[in-house]
């Protein structure tokens, strides 16, 4: 038995160096990128937040993965990028990106994958964006339809294909924000 944890012991500095040439250095790799990432998040919180600097942190954050990072991880920042675009009103670009990522984030993951149907519920709002800023700068309605159809189809798609309590609580937060919407309007 003395043998024996002698033995482990001895061991034990080759398991240790094992690790941290190996598995340890993607482990830091990933320790700083979560660092980055709390860092971009406080710059999203801060006030008035520099969106096109978020956006550039987001393409470092990109650079400092590992290789053989998750494609999860990747589809994730691709998404926080598109929102950061959609504040900056950069409604086409957002869009372009969201069609991509939505096609990747299907064949990676499934249609129903919770990462799958972020990214339809943010192409849905970039659509809807567009219909709104396309009919309020008097486009004519052959210019904005399209982005109302599309609009349309993703929240239908979304609505069918969710739980029903998940589909409870969308029309909730749907009619509270109908409700804010019709107090802005009338002060």
């Amino acid at each position: 038995m003395r043998r024996f944890f002698t033995l482990l012991w001895l061991l034990f500095p080759v398991g240790v160096f094992y690790y941290h040439f190996n598995e340890g250095q993607t482990q830091m790799i990933r320790e700083r990128a979560g660092v980055h990432m709390e860092k971009i998040r406080a710059m999203e919180k801060a006030a008035e937040p520099d969106w096109e600097g978020i956006i550039e942190e987001y393409e470092k954050l990109t650079t400092e993965l590992p290789a053989g990072e998750r494609p999860l991880v990747h589809h994730q920042i691709r998404l926080a990028k598109a929102k950061a675009r959609l504040q900056l009103l950069d409604v086409a670009g957002a869009i372009a990106d969201l069609n991509a990522l939505l096609q990747e984030s299907a064949s990676a993951h499934g249609d129903n994958a919770e990462i799958t149907r972020a990214v339809r519920e943010l192409l849905g709002k970039a659509n809807y964006y567009a219909t709104y800023l396309l009919k309020t700068t008097g486009a004519a309605e052959p210019e904005w339809r399209p982005y109302a159809e599309r609009t349309r189809q993703i929240f239908r798609f979304l609505a069918e294909h969710q739980e029903e309590e998940a589909l409870a609580q969308y029309e909730r937060r749907v009619e509270l924000e109908f409700e804010k919407t019709m107090t802005r309007r009338s002060k």
